[in-house]
């Protein structure tokens, strides 16, 4: 008897005790859009909570080149940081994360793939250290109204347009050129095409090139330079050595483009940012821009006017696949080289830092925020590629048509064409993207294309000038070019 009075008495203390005892903290270390980030902090982590008896404290950070810093300033504080693809190679490399074999077991390793997609790209030295947490790559948005006012008419430019490239490529537009109706089928020549027309048609009143992309000194300028470098066939050693023709190619476009009033110059000499782009297009001041799925969100304005750029027609909307990559030069025959449709998938990932507090809990916060239900929910809000795989196998959990479902449709067209392309994974890739900055700076912006200023964009002078000042540089800060 009094062993039973003693037992009941000791489990009572251990279930005082147990309700008493300070539930397990979390740091939860992000950077997001403020509304993606309040949906985080009111709505995800109060479920989690519930769920794993915890206390999350979400923390944000703004400068992706901190990260590894942050996480060795507070060593054995961080449960679960987020990291943009561009970032993950060097902290892998760095020793600042935690392997997953160091927190699952081969059985949960082997449905941590079968869940997720891409995971080899969260992976070094064959061990898997990342959890995806959303893909994104760039598409082709356009109005179609104002597509067809150049589809219906453009024989009509034809010969002026073709004359034009000729004191440029000695030959004209390609010799067996069409522009076609379907977006799915154009190439860089039909973006100058377009773009050329709409410059010298009158819309409301007002003449002005209607074609832009970010034109800001910043990382987004920079990944639509690798994306087109990547479309005319270079790799990740020919961004990172800044040599051969794709590159040149790519400047050369930009050039040409420009040049040419194809671009709006403003986005230079203003240094368009996203939003600019997405402010423009909504107030249909542009007519085909490239943009991210959650930029197609924004633009929409499905929940709210934030953005300002909210379209008072959205069903002039088109969203296609990017176009397909070509060289501007033609060979005898009046043909160009042809490249791919492809350009980087790029994303985030969500990582364990090493030391961390409770390795197996920081990983239930990673499972909880990347679960089937949480995914469905963040995607249709934020316009986010899904990691899932059984959400990519049943679409039909995310949209049932509409505008949605054409950005998801095309979205996901863009992404088989990917393929496993991603931006570099070198250490010295921001350097060297501030060198393509500089480029644009100096060659399209400057409009420093030519000897003499005013003259059409020269390529073998743009060779010049990538070969005497930009490959010296990358050769002297990190010994990658010749």
């Amino acid at each position: 008897m009094r062993f039973e009075k003693w037992a009941v008495a000791a489990t009572a203390v251990a279930i005082a005790v147990a309700c008493c005892a300070p539930k397990p903290a979390l740091r939860l270390i992000v950077s997001m859009q403020e509304e993606q980030e309040a949906y985080y902090r009111d709505e995800l982590v109060p479920a989690f909570e519930k769920t794993y008896p915890s206390v999350v404290e979400v923390v944000h950070y703004d400068d992706a080149d901190s990260l590894e810093s942050i996480l060795r300033q507070d060593p054995g504080t961080i449960s679960l940081i987020k990291v943009p693809f561009e970032k993950a190679g060097p902290l892998m490399r760095s020793g600042v994360l935690m392997p997953l074999d160091s927190v699952l077991d081969k059985d949960e390793l082997r449905a941590f793939d079968d869940t997720y997609l891409m995971t080899s790209l969260g992976s070094f030295d064959n061990r898997r250290y990342l959890i995806p947490q959303r893909f994104g790559t760039h598409i082709m948005v356009y109005r179609k109204s104002r597509v067809a006012d150049v589809t219906d008419s453009w024989r009509n430019f034809r010969d002026t347009i073709s004359t034009l490239l000729k004191n440029c490529n000695g030959y004209g537009l390609p010799a067996t050129y069409l522009l076609e109706d379907d977006p799915q089928k154009w190439d860089y020549y039909d973006i100058f095409v377009l773009g050329w027309i709409w410059s010298h048609m009158l819309y409301e009143g007002r003449v002005h090139p209607r074609v832009a992309h970010s034109g800001k000194h910043y990382s987004g300028t920079f990944h639509r330079m690798i994306d087109r470098i990547t479309q005319l066939g270079g790799d990740s050693a020919a961004v990172m050595a800044m040599e051969g023709d794709a590159v040149i190619d790519a400047v050369y476009w930009e050039a040409l483009y420009t040049a040419n009033n194809v671009y709006n110059g403003k986005m230079w000499s203003e240094q368009w940012s996203g939003q600019d782009i997405l402010r423009r297009f909504g107030a249909g001041e542009l007519f085909l821009t490239f943009m991210t799925q959650s930029e197609c969100f924004s633009l929409y304005g499905a929940d709210n006017d934030s953005s300002g750029g909210r379209m008072s027609d959205p069903d002039d909307v088109g969203v296609a696949t990017m176009p397909l990559g070509c060289s501007f030069d033609l060979d005898t025959n009046g043909i160009p080289r042809y490249g791919t449709k492809a350009v980087t998938t790029n994303g985030w990932w969500w990582a364990i830092p090493a030391g961390t507090p409770d390795r197996r809990l920081s990983y239930r916060l990673a499972s909880f925020i990347t679960s089937a239900a949480v995914q469905i929910q963040e995607c249709s809000r934020f316009g986010m590629i899904p990691v899932r795989k059984d959400i990519l196998g049943d679409m039909t959990m995310l949209f049932s048509g509409g505008w949605i479902g054409n950005m998801y449709d095309a979205s996901f067209r863009q992404m088989v064409l990917n393929g496993y392309t991603v931006i570099p994974g070198s250490p010295d890739f921001t350097g060297v993207g501030r060198l393509y900055l500089d480029i644009l700076d100096e060659v399209v912006a400057a409009k420093g294309w030519a000897p003499v200023q005013g003259a059409n964009p020269q390529r073998q002078y743009i060779i010049d000038v990538v070969a005497g000042t930009y490959q010296p540089k990358i050769a002297r800060r990190y010994g990658t070019a010749p």
